[in-house]
């Protein structure tokens, strides 16, 4: 199939600035409204417990870990055998590039670039990202049942973000029925694309694009997701379950993170409370359209979690707790998602001209081409 998209460095730093600086001013904004509502007490920083907020750093490096290790094993399933490397270079990228674009969207495009940089084609990396998202999806709609019957964990979001909540489980399963649909009746997904072309054509007469194109790149990536589908859900179900399963654990780790930063700022709470808090939130940001949901996320866990820490102290909960679930993944990403762009054929930062100095890691040819 096609060649993955280039990236400019430039761009993509311009993304970081957006991004970091709706969240900063989103965290200031909350610390004036907790000050404003309670006179805040004097900062004890010798009463703050740093090496239980340090475990909050290791639980997400554990969860980073674990999803390589998923990607390394689900690229098998494909026949495909990766670097251990290459796989956690994948879910970094990934984690970067949702930090900075709406809806955190870019995260997927991000993973089939670096996966097709690992040795996948373009059609197999597309179908192993798209199947695997929307496992993600599902495995936290199984922690929330799971918290919900069999622990008995009730959520707390009222008001917005219920209803937001309920939004994205109607999209989400409007999502779900329209890919069945797909799979058992593949017409209806040629109709729609020759009902795009037309659109397009008809009101965006200066746009040039080729059709036969389109339609075989729809055509080639519905047969690849197709038979993606037909090796997760039937032929090798074993991979399903190892797919859902570590996207159960990690969903825990992370969420870990907030109960061991309430325990840093001396806060007892219950730690299953905390789990069952956060997971119908995480479906909430989905519906965030800032980089990386920067803002709504904030705001979103400080409405929460005031009932923990107080309303002057949930900004220093948000500060802490997002640099660790957002700033790290945002730096340590970056970092390797540049070196990966820069040394596969991305673009300079600068002038936005084409790097033709690839590295010795990577061949000269496609994807495709190199395992022919």
């Amino acid at each position: 199939m096609h060649e993955p998209q280039k990236y400019r460095p430039a761009s993509l730093k311009k993304r970081v600035l957006l991004s970091v600086l709706i969240s900063i001013s989103s965290i200031v904004i909350i610390f004036s409204v907790g000050s404003f509502f309670e006179v805040p007490p004097e900062i004890d920083f010798a009463r703050f417990h740093f090496g239980v907020y340090l475990v909050g750093f290791l639980l997400m490096f554990a969860a980073w870990f674990l999803d390589g290790l998923r990607v390394f094993l689900s690229a098998r399933a494909w026949n495909k055998s990766i670097r251990l490397q290459d796989a956690l270079s994948t879910v970094l990228a990934g984690y970067f590039m949702s930090t900075i674009t709406p809806f955190s969207t870019g995260g997927s495009p991000a993973q089939m670039y670096v996966l097709t940089r690992a040795g996948m084609s373009w059609g197999e990396a597309g179908s192993l990202v798209v199947i695997c998202g929307i496992l993600y999806q599902v495995s936290l709609l199984l922690l929330l049942f799971l918290l919900i019957f069999a622990f008995h964990i009730g959520f707390v979001l009222q008001g917005v973000l219920l209803k937001l909540l309920y939004s994205f489980v109607i999209f989400y399963a409007g999502v779900m029925v329209l890919l069945f649909s797909f799979l058992y009746r593949p017409q209806i997904l040629f109709r729609l694309t020759e009902w795009g072309i037309n659109f397009v054509k008809r009101h965006f007469r200066k746009i040039r694009f080729s059709e036969e194109s389109v339609r075989e790149w729809v055509h080639e990536f519905f047969e690849d997701f197709r038979r993606g589908f037909r090796i997760l859900f039937f032929q090798k179900p074993q991979y399903l379950v190892w797919n859902i399963g570590c996207y159960m654990v990690q969903y825990t780790l992370i969420f870990s993170v907030a109960y061991f930063v309430l325990a840093a700022m001396g806060v007892k709470a219950d730690y299953l409370r905390v789990l069952g808090t956060q997971a119908p939130l995480f479906y909430v940001f989905s519906f965030v359209p800032s980089p990386g949901a920067s803002g709504g996320v904030e705001v979103s866990m400080a409405s929460v979690f005031a009932r923990f820490v107080g309303a002057y102290r949930v900004g220093m909960f948000v500060l802490l707790w997002r640099a660790v679930t957002f700033y790290l993944p945002m730096v340590i990403g970056g970092v390797t998602f540049f070196r990966i762009v820069q040394s596969a054929g991305g673009y300079s930062g600068e002038n936005g001209k084409l790097i033709t100095k690839r590295s010795e890691n990577y061949a000269q040819k496609l994807p495709g081409e190199r395992n022919s």
